[in-house]
């Protein structure tokens, strides 16, 4: 019995690992990769607007906002957003209605696997080499936002030089 237990866990862990191989990371938003350029994802998607933002708040230091007609497989969201830093494409978000949850749910699943870590509260992120991406769920939106590593790293210094400046309390 104790061979059989052993055999049956070492599967199990074979199968989690082959999972965590297979599922993918966000390279971009659909077929446009981190990295391009503003114009670029004007070319490729429909843009409403785009706006100078402060990057010690948000991901990059400018955000465009798709046009409504820009879906999430079947999924019509409230908003996209895409961020830019240096004219690169590093984060996007998509803002969708609580109602729609499991559907957005199984469909993070689907294309990008088990997350990594879930917490309370419905949120999981999927991390990988390149990108996170999280799921933040509340009463009145949930959203879903990939960013690149890189991203993350100038948004933690861009906070810093924020507080830097500010002072002590």
């Amino acid at each position: 019995m104790r061979p059989t237990l052993i055999a049956g866990a070492l599967y199990a862990a074979l199968l989690g690992m082959a999972a965590l191989a297979l599922a993918e990371q966000p390279k971009g938003f659909r077929d446009v990769p981190w990295g391009v350029s503003e114009e670029t994802l004007r070319f490729r998607i429909p843009i409403q607007s785009c706006e100078v933002i402060d990057p010690a708040v948000e991901f990059g230091a400018r955000r465009c906002r798709a046009s409504r007609s820009v879906t999430f497989g079947d999924i019509t969201p409230h908003a996209v957003f895409f961020y830019f830093r240096n004219d690169m494409l590093v984060a996007w978000q998509i803002i969708t209605p609580p109602r729609l949850r499991e559907r957005v749910a199984k469909s993070l699943i689907a294309q990008y696997g088990q997350p990594t870590i879930v917490y309370a509260d419905d949120h999981a992120t999927w991390t990988g080499q390149t990108t996170d991406l999280d799921f933040i769920g509340t009463v009145r939106a949930d959203r879903i936002v990939a960013v690149t590593k890189a991203e993350l790293v100038a948004h933690d210094a861009d906070r810093e030089i924020a507080r830097a400046r500010r002072g002590p309390k």
